[in-house]
Parts: structure tokens; sequence; C-alpha cells
């Protein structure tokens, strides 16, 4: 008889219980997070408000804006510059093995995204509150302030919404730059991934000019109904004030319908290709465990190369992303069918 037989079974060992998953994402605990980790998306957000702050100096300097009401010409391109970039930083493809550890231990892709949206918005208008700052003391006036403070408050919103859709589709794992450099067959999505921020800008830029389209568009007719509305005639003040609170009210309203319906649909995309972006992950982790730690000069020399594989990594791609919508599409239907 062996030892362990031996011993009444009260005294012999216990297995050790399994450790709990921590498969439920609040915005509280990302937050404290990555602030005890500081992933290296967090440096790349950092880096897209210097891209920021470097395209105000641009204007202020180049264009010599009128600072008393710069709401147009200098923070609305400043903060779409640097919130369509860092946008991206809450794709559930940020942090590779993190992302597939919770979807694999069964977290909500969609929990994900919504506590990474909250999250991205509180570092977004800490950038916002710069932004204004600085203008402030550039301009020495503070009288837009606010007026504007419900735009300013949803800028950011329907960027990080949008970037949701962007992550679900064509979703790129982070990597350093000296193993970016080194990647083979990841050149097409990477290529799309530093693209994407572009059209997120032209697309939140897009959503502003329409609501400043409306108001100079239907400003005197806004007018004239607020003043046959009325018994008495009203004065210039309170004329102005009416039609603050119209417009106020629709431009956040307008930006905050946007976000919630891009965040919806990424929710339920990402849902349906749970599985499909476990394996991306797990793909992504392989790769950048085969690849050497090399100098960055000496990975940027294979740039050349790489570059000339991007027509085949992108037919690649195109058949990775219809694979993808296909298997959406059947998971979406067992789900209906009864």
């Amino acid at each position: 008889m062996t030892e362990e037989t031996t011993l009444s079974p009260a005294m012999q060992p216990r297995p050790a219980p399994p450790l709990p998953v921590q498969n439920r994402v609040t915005v509280f605990g990302e937050l404290t997070r990555v602030l005890r980790t500081r992933p290296d998306w967090l440096y790349g957000m950092l880096a897209s408000w210097l891209l920021g702050f470097g395209t105000f100096a641009f204007l202020v300097v180049c264009t010599k804006p009128n600072l008393a009401n710069p709401m147009n010409p200098v923070v609305v391109p400043v903060i779409l510059t640097a919130v369509a970039d860092g946008s991206l930083t809450n794709q559930l493809a940020a942090e590779p093995r993190w992302a597939a550890d919770l979807l694999r231990s069964g977290a909500d892709p969609g929990r994900i995204l919504l506590a990474r949206n909250l999250l991205l918005a509180v570092w977004e208008l800490m950038f916002v509150a710069l932004v204004v700052a600085l203008t402030v003391w550039v301009g020495h006036s503070s009288a837009w302030v606010r007026p504007a403070l419900p735009q300013l408050a949803v800028l950011p919103i329907a960027s990080i919404a949008i970037g949701n859709l962007a992550s679900v589709l064509v979703p790129s794992p982070f990597m350093r730059m000296s193993k970016r450099f080194q990647a083979k067959g990841t050149w097409a999505r990477w290529t799309i991934y530093i693209a994407i921020p572009w059209g997120l800008s032209s697309v939140a830029l897009a959503m502003w000019a329409l609501p400043v389209y409306l108001e100079r568009r239907w400003e005197p007719h806004v007018v004239t109904h607020v003043l046959d509305l009325q018994h008495y005639a009203p004065t210039v003040q309170r004329v102005t004030h009416t039609y603050f609170i119209i417009w106020l009210v629709i431009i956040p309203l307008w930006h905050l319908t946007v976000w919630l319906m891009s965040l919806r649909l990424a929710q339920t995309l990402a849902r349906m290709r749970r599985q499909g972006l476990i394996r991306l992950m797990e793909r992504h982790l392989e790769l950048t465990q085969r690849l050497p730690d090399l100098s960055l000069r000496a990975a940027a020399r294979q740039l050349p190369s790489r570059i000339r594989e991007i027509p085949k990594d992108l037919r690649g791609e195109l058949a990775l992303l219809s694979s993808g919508l296909l298997e959406a599409t059947a998971t979406a239907a067992r789900l209906w069918v009864p």
C-alpha cells in the first residue's frame, strides 16, 4: 500500500479549488487594471494626444484663427484628430492575451466593448479638457466655453463607437513596432488599421458639419417660429436663449444616438464572431512569440519585403472576412431558429 492509500478519507489532501475566473468587466476595474499594468496601447493613445496638440500648434500658428470663438476652426479639428486615432484603442484586440482569456472564460464581448467605451470616453474627455484649457490660455477668452459644453462633452463619443465597428470587423491586435516590421501576413490588416482613423475623422467631421449646416440653413425659420409662438415681442436675448437651447439639445442627442446605434451593432457582431476573434488573437500570440527580439533599426530593414506582400495579404484578409461573416450568419441563424 502507498502512503496515500493508508490515510483516512478525512486526512487525505483535498485538491486545490479552481481559481475564480474574472470574466466580469467593469469601468472602474478596467481603469484600475490599465493604470496598474500600463499596456502598450495606452502609450499609443498618449501619442495620439501629441498628434492632436501638434495639430493645435499648426492651426494657431499658420491659420491665425479667432480664438474668441474657436470651436469650429481650432477645437473641433484638434479633438477629432486625436480622438479618431485613439478611438481604436477600445477594440477587443488591443490586448490580445487579456481579451482571448476573457472570451474563452465566457465573458460577454458586448459588455467588454461597453466598458472600454466608457473608459475611453473618460480618457478622451481629459484630452478635451486639456485642449479647452490650452485654447483659453492662448486666446485669453473663456466666454465661448460655457455655451459649447454640451458639444464638447459628446464630441468624442461618435468616433469611439464607430471605432467599435472597425475593431470588430477588422480587428488588428496590437504589436510592438520592432515585431510589426518583421511580421508576415499581417500588413494588409495593419494598413487598414492605419487608414481607419482618417475615415473616422471624416465621418465625425461630417456628423459635426450636419448640425452646423442645418443651423445656417434653418436659423431664419427657427427665429420666425419662436416669434410666432410668443404673444409679446421677445427681446433679442430671449430669442438667442431659445435658439441656443434648441441646438445645444439637438447636437448632443445626434451624437449620442449615433454612439448608441454603433455600439449596439458592434456588440451584436462581436457576440457572433466570438470564436473567430479568439482564433485570431491566438494566432497573433503565436506569431509574436516566434518573432525574434530585434532592435527597431534592424527590424525596419525588413520593411521593403513586407510592403511587397500587401496585395497577397489583402486577398487573404478578404477571404478571412468572408468566412467570418459566413460564420456570424450561421450563428445568427442558429440563435433565431426555435
